[in-house]
């Protein structure tokens, strides 16, 4: 169970302006469902926001004074960081962003344009499903200098080029899959002829 902790909101910082469009729609899918569904991944140290961007801005807007975060420590060489999704397994030359980055950018409030990072954690994040009544709900704040001027066209251009990272992670990921077949069949090949010299 992924482990997380209620933050005071205002102890957290930005990393990356959101897209208004999506801010929209993710505002109204968590105020329909009542819950927050993951924690924010955050840098222990600088309490700069690593992966949750847009659900931080929602419960800024929305006035709420606490937010479910899980810590991690983001010297951990098993935490990385890139600028597309391959580069969770594929590494070929620069990535096009460096942690020092990510903590300079954070620290300074020099926000990256929208969905510039892609971090990469070892592990999986699970659904915690924290209702937005233990978050407690106070004065909304103004996020203005949080969103990007970004228009409809440039969102919908951005998850499709997303979607296409997804789909060649993914056709990645299979790549190992069938390595790891391909091994399993070999050593299982070995070993019946070493079991038949018994």
């Amino acid at each position: 169970m992924q482990k997380y902790e209620l933050i005071g909101i205002e102890n957290l910082r930005p990393l990356e302006l959101v897209f208004p469009n999506h801010l929209e729609n993710l505002r109204k899918i968590i105020k329909s469902d009542g819950i927050m569904k993951q924690a924010l991944i955050v840098d222990k140290d600088n309490k700069i926001v690593l992966d949750g961007s847009h659900r931080h801005v929602f419960l800024l807007m929305e006035g709420y004074e606490f937010a479910p975060v899980q810590f991690v420590d983001y010297s951990d060489p098993h935490i990385r960081v890139g600028t597309s999704r391959i580069h969770r397994m594929l590494i070929k030359g620069d990535v096009g962003i460096s942690k020092e980055e990510v903590i300079e950018r954070g620290i300074n409030g020099d926000l990256f344009s929208p969905r510039t990072t892609r971090h990469f954690f070892p592990f999986l994040r699970e659904d915690i499903d924290i209702p937005l009544s233990s978050l407690i709900q106070k004065s909304r704040r103004d996020v203005g200098m949080n969103i990007s001027n970004d228009d409809l066209k440039t969102e919908i251009d951005h998850n499709e080029k997303y979607i296409k990272e997804i789909e060649e992670e993914s056709e990645e990921l299979i790549k190992y899959i069938m390595e790891g077949i391909s091994t399993k069949k070999y050593l299982q090949q070995q070993l019946n002829i070493m079991k038949d010299k018994k």
